[in-house]
Parts: structure tokens; C-alpha cells; sequence
């Protein structure tokens, strides 16, 4: 028996390997580069969020369709504004008031609440808003509050009230009238603020006509359930922003809507709704929810007001006769 304990080892010729290779070691400084391209990417995307889509405005032309809608109205147009969050003059307001020279004149404006940041928006909200009524002369401009008015204290939201309606603009708080458009008369109906808790819908159309079309507005949208069983036929609405910053596959982050993160923008009608509510909530309710002008500030962070993946807006509203 031959002991090959002590054998010597074999070489890599002998087992037929004239040229053995090792495993390549990884390149120095991979890591490094893999995290300066990520802190790149993200340094990208953040200065597009603060930089660059807060102020890529842009016109959406929404259209819903009411089933009481009068036939002498059908293509009645609303143009919506919401959410400016003016606070001085700048960028956004001065592109703001350059794409307005693109839109063909509504049969309506709506200002639909947070026209401020802070009491300092005051004289510019005013100057922006005689600046969109001498854009289409005649055109009749009906405001109501948000969050952003009452955020000022009640007496400084009651005197941005005043000024408002002594520049000649009707303001609507909880309240409603009969409503002159194209011959045909509708309800218009313009709640305080929602999110506050200051909305009073029972008050606001108390007396108005049920088999009359009603257009309602409100800043957030969060008693669309109670609008739906109340009877309105549209409501317009802003406050969420659309979430103002959103992911992909996920959506907004955060909408402040308490009907919940899907509410977010866009069209709902009653199926839609009934989705996010877990139930009917009858009527043939339809609401539009625009993304909104300005952005909000990021507490503690009261330069930053951020978007992502989620552009500004101005909404064109068309109302068609029709089912939803």
C-alpha cells in the first residue's frame, strides 16, 4: 500500500489547468460611485420638486357630466381656481397670470378658497384676483373661503372678507342664491370652510330649490357624502393639492382630505365615491377636485413648497348634460 500522506501537492498542470484564474476582486471605489449616482439622483429630483414643477403650471379642461344639467347649459364652462396660496409677489404669480392670456373665456369663475399664506398674501391675493376679472371683463367671479383664510385669525379673514367685496367680488359663505347664467337660472352654492370645520351645508342651501340644478362649491371635499344625499348635482372643490407630492405606484403621501389618500384629485362620481366611501351615498353627485395653483410650505421649512409628480393646475371646467 502505498502512504500518500506525505505526498506532495499537485501542481494546477498536473490537473490539467495550464492556466488557473481567480476571481476578479471588485473594483475599488464601486461603492463610491454607486452613492455619489444615487445622491445625484436624488439631488436631481429634489431640485425639481422645489425648483422646477412648482411652476409648471398647466391648463386641464375636465368634463363631467350632470343628468339634470338644463339643455340650454349643456357645455357650460367654469373656469376653477384654488389653492394660490399667495404671499408675495413672484415666479409662480407672474406664470400664473401669462397662462391665463391662453384661456378662452368662461361662462364662470370660481375662486375656490386659500387665494393666501399668511396675512402678507392679503394685497397681492387682491391684485391677482382684479387681474383675472380684467382678463375676461364681465365674467362673473364668485369667491369662498379655505383653511389659508382662517389660518390669519378671525378678524384679519373677516377683513380680507370686506376687502374682497369692496373691490366688487362676491363672496359666498354658506350661502347660496339663484344664479344667472346663459339665460338659465341654477343655484349657486358656496360653503365656508370644510377642513376647519367652519362648512355649514344644511345652512348653505336651506331653502334653495331641490328641483333646480345646484352647483356647489366648497375648499375641501370631504362632505361630498353629505352634498351627494343633499341633492347637489356638481361640486367643485380644491384644498389637497393632489397630494402635492406623490410616488409612483403609491400616489399622495398626503391629501389633508379626511374621506382618505385616494380623494385626491381628478373626477368622482357617484360610483367612484361610493368606492372610497364603502357605500351608495346616493344622488347623482359628481365633484371635480383641482390640484390646485400654489403648494403648501413644509412646516419649520417656510421657504420650501415642494411638488412632485404632480403639477400645478388651472381647470377649465366643462358641464355636459348627460349620465355620469
Amino acid at each position: 500500500m502505498t502512504n500518500t500522506s506525505n505526498a506532495a501537492p499537485k501542481r494546477a498542470s498536473d490537473l490539467g489547468l495550464e492556466n488557473p484564474t481567480l476571481p476578479a476582486a471588485p473594483p475599488r471605489g464601486g461603492a463610491r460611485i454607486a452613492g455619489l449616482a444615487l445622491g445625484g439622483l436624488l439631488l436631481a429630483l429634489f431640485l425639481d420638486a422645489i425648483a422646477v414643477e412648482p411652476f409648471r403650471l398647466e391648463v386641464t379642461r375636465p368634463q363631467l357630466f350632470c343628468p339634470r344639467l338644463p339643455p340650454t347649459l349643456d357645455g357650460l364652462s367654469v373656469l376653477l381656481l384654488a389653492d394660490l396660496h399667495a404671499s408675495h409677489w413672484g415666479r409662480r404669480e407672474r406664470l400664473f397670470l401669462e397662462l391665463l392670456e391662453t384661456v378662452e373665456r368662461p361662462d364662470l369663475i370660481l375662486w375656490n378658497g386659500d387665494l393666501i399664506t399668511g396675512r402678507e398674501g392679503i394685497p397681492v391675493a387682491l391684485d391677482i384676483c382684479r387681474r383675472v376679472r380684467a382678463r375676461f371683463p364681465g365674467c362673473p367671479t364668485v369667491i369662498t373661503l379655505g383653511n389659508g383664510e382662517h389660518k390669519i385669525g378671525g378678524r384679519h379673514c373677516r377683513g380680507f372678507v370686506q376687502a374682497l367685496r369692496a373691490a366688487g367680488f362676491e363672496v359666498m359663505i354658506n350661502q347660496h342664491r339663484p344664479f344667472l347664467l346663459r339665460g338659465e337660472e341654477i343655484t349657486l352654492g358656496g360653503t365656508d370652510d370644510p377642513f376647519y370645520g367652519f362648512a355649514d351645508l344644511e345652512r348653505t342651501l336651506q331653502g334653495a330649490p331641490r328641483d333646480r340644478f345646484t352647483l356647489l362649491f366648497a375648499h375641501s371635499p370631504q362632505i361630498a357624502a353629505q352634498a351627494a344625499r343633499l341633492g347637489v348635482d356638481a361640486m367643485l372643490s380644491g384644498h389637497t393639492h393632489g397630494g402635492q407630492v406623490r410616488l409612483p405606484l403609491i400616489g399622495a403621501l398626503r391629501t389633508q382630505n379626511p374621506l382618505g389618500l385616494k380623494m385626491d384629485h381628478g373626477t368622482f362620481d357617484r360610483k367612484r365615491l361610493g368606492r372610497i366611501l364603502g357605500r351608495d351615498p346616493g344622488g347623482d353627485l359628481v365633484t371635480y377636485i383641482t390640484r390646485g395653483i400654489g403648494a403648501a410650505q413644509v412646516p419649520f421649512l417656510h421657504w420650501l413648497a415642494p411638488r412632485f409628480l404632480c403639477r400645478p393646475e388651472i381647470a377649465f371646467v366643462t358641464l355636459h348634460r348627460g349620465a355620469q
